[in-house]
């Protein structure tokens, strides 16, 4: 995908809106105790947030597991991302996976309270090293 500068800061911007839209909608859910639909818009948080830091230093994914190979590769392996916060991200995905397609799996009340500060945090961090989110 070629983008302008304009558009691909755009971009960016919309995929961190989606971030924490997708964050909110999470907090939503589990106030009515929907745990699988909560780890889905969970991992979506991450998703974006990560796609957008990925975009905004001019890397690519077209899968999932390609964004999680890519964080992985350019911000575990230098140290911008904790190998604990990597992990989280396919915590992450494979709960939204089983939720979505396994039959009788269930997200517990317990994995989302977990989870919910972590992917906070988490989402905040890679929108922080997104070099769109800094002060001009």
């Amino acid at each position: 995908m070629s983008l302008s500068p304009d558009d691909k800061r755009a971009l960016v911007v919309y995929r961190i809106e989606k971030a924490y839209a997708s964050f909110e909608e999470a907090e939503k859910v589990a106030a009515i105790s929907l745990w699988n639909l909560a780890a889905n818009r969970l991992y979506y948080a991450l998703y974006h947030a990560a796609s957008a830091l990925l975009l905004s230093d001019g890397y690519t994914s077209h899968t999932h597991k390609g964004l999680m190979s890519q964080i992985s590769l350019n911000y575990v392996k230098d140290g911008k991302i904790l190998p604990e916060e990597g992990k989280l991200i396919r915590q992450m995905f494979n709960k939204r996976r089983e939720g979505d397609y396994e039959d009788f799996e269930e997200t517990t009340e317990e994995e989302i309270q977990e989870a919910m500060p972590k992917v906070k945090a988490l989402v905040d961090k890679l929108v922080s090293l997104n070099q769109f989110s800094k002060k001009e």
